[in-house]
């Protein structure tokens, strides 16, 4: 029989989790998870006397319920050796792809069944991870925004001429003094110095000369 730890602010949550894990294992010769304590806060938790994670975890996972506004013990949670699983009524707060590096983790909605709850625990308990899909659309969601930010923050692609000036204007140098050292028109030099700032989203030679060098475009 494996041993669960049960957390959430509410006593209510506690014995609603405890009583759903109970009816599982109706008609079972020996339950296989069994309730050894819950907690208002995995701070909590882990600061009682009880329930010390020293020498070894007093449960084989944790199952946390908190209503809104993520996780405050996450960052505890992050540093215990201990399999998670958490249920949440908004996972737009939570920090899913920390989670997820624990490994060993289920994340479920607060409306998830019993029957969804003890699969969630038997794999974290394996060294699984289990994802319902309701937070698996929060996660796709997520990552999508993420990528549409990096697209946004990296700056167009310059050519290699467009490369060469930029270093010049960085070196301090003007558009005539440009133009004579690559042998080009004044007028050519405006335009790629035009090009430059667009693609760099900025407005002053400092400026684009700051945003080449965090690119890795040139070096000041």
């Amino acid at each position: 029989m494996k041993r669960v730890l049960v957390i959430s602010p509410a006593a209510v949550t506690q014995a609603e989790l405890a009583n759903l894990i109970a009816e599982e294992s109706e008609g079972e010769a020996e339950p296989r998870w069994q309730v050894v304590a819950a907690a208002q806060s995995f701070a909590g938790a882990a600061s009682g006397p009880a329930l010390g994670w020293n020498p070894a975890p007093v449960a084989d996972c944790a199952l946390v319920s908190w209503p809104a506004d993520g996780l405050p013990d996450l960052d505890l949670l992050l540093n215990e050796d201990i399999p998670v699983v958490a249920l949440l009524d908004d996972w737009n707060d939570v920090a899913l792809p920390e989670l997820l590096q624990m490994g060993r983790v289920g994340l479920l909605p607060n409306q998830a069944s019993g029957a969804e709850i003890v699969a969630a625990l038997d794999a974290a308990a394996a060294g699984l991870i289990v994802i319902h899909p309701r937070v698996l659309g929060h996660l796709l969601t997520l990552n999508s925004a993420l990528d549409r930010r990096d697209a946004l923050d990296q700056p167009e692609a310059l050519t290699p001429r467009e490369v060469e000036v930029l270093t010049m204007l960085a070196e301090g140098l003007s558009n005539k003094a440009i133009a004579r050292r690559l042998h080009l028109s004044e007028h050519t030099v405006k335009y790629h110095t035009s090009a430059i700032f667009a693609k760099l989203n900025v407005s002053s030679r400092t400026e684009a000369a700051i945003a080449g060098a965090r690119a890795g475009l040139i070096l000041l």
